[in-house]
C-alpha cells in the first residue's frame, strides 16, 4: 500500500471531514436525515481496498449508551477491507500501513487519543470492521475524556444508563 501517494489519504480525508461537519449522527436509522446523512459520510476506496465511514457521533450519554458524560459525542472512523484483501489463510483485515495511514489522514494531531473498537456483531466480524472514535466536548474540540467510558464517577446522581432501565438499544452507534 505504501506505493499510494500520501495526498490520495488526504484528498478522501478532507472530503469525507467536510460531508461530516455538515450534521451528526444519533444513531437512529428510523429517520430519513439520518440515513441520508449516514450515506453521505461513506466511502468505499478501491485504491486502497478500504471501505469508510466517518461521522460526528452524538448522544452516547444522553442515549443511556456510555454513563460518563465525556463520551457524549466523537469523530467516528469504522473501516474495513473490501475486495480481495486478505493478510492470512481466511483473514481478511487492513494491513497495519494503511490502517495507519488512514488514521493520520482523519485524526490529524489527535491520532493519539483515537479510541479503538473492535466489532461486537457477527457480521461486523466477518467483514473485520473496526472503529476508531476521537471524543470531543461540546464545541467538536477533541478531548482526553476522564475517566472509564462506564464509570459511575462523573455522572449525574441517579443517572440510570439504558440497559439498566430495561431498554434495548439497537442502533449503528452499538459497535458492529
Amino acid at each position: 500500500m505504501s506505493a499510494i501517494p500520501e495526498a490520495h489519504f488526504g484528498r478522501v480525508s478532507n472530503r469525507m471531514r467536510r460531508e461530516a461537519a455538515l450534521g451528526e449522527f444519533e444513531g437512529r436509522l428510523d429517520q430519513t436525515r439520518q440515513t441520508d446523512y449516514l450515506k453521505r459520510c461513506s466511502r468505499r476506496d478501491w485504491e486502497t481496498g478500504t471501505a469508510l465511514v466517518y461521522t460526528r457521533d452524538v448522544r452516547h450519554h444522553t442515549s443511556g449508551w456510555f454513563k460518563n458524560p465525556d463520551y457524549e459525542r466523537c469523530l467516528h472512523l469504522s473501516m474495513h477491507p473490501i475486495g480481495d484483501i486478505a493478510v492470512g489463510p481466511g483473514v481478511r483485515e487492513l494491513d497495519a500501513d494503511t490502517r495507519a495511514r488512514w488514521l493520520e489522514a482523519f485524526f490529524r494531531e489527535h491520532v493519539r487519543l483515537a479510541w479503538k473498537e473492535s466489532a461486537k456483531t457477527e457480521r461486523g466480524r466477518e467483514l473485520a470492521v473496526q472503529h476508531w472514535r476521537v471524543f470531543c466536548d461540546s464545541t467538536w474540540a477533541p478531548i482526553l475524556p476522564r475517566g472509564e467510558v462506564y464509570g459511575t464517577e462523573l455522572t449525574e446522581k441517579g443517572w440510570k444508563s439504558s440497559s439498566e432501565l430495561g431498554i434495548v438499544i439497537e442502533s449503528p452507534l452499538v459497535p458492529g
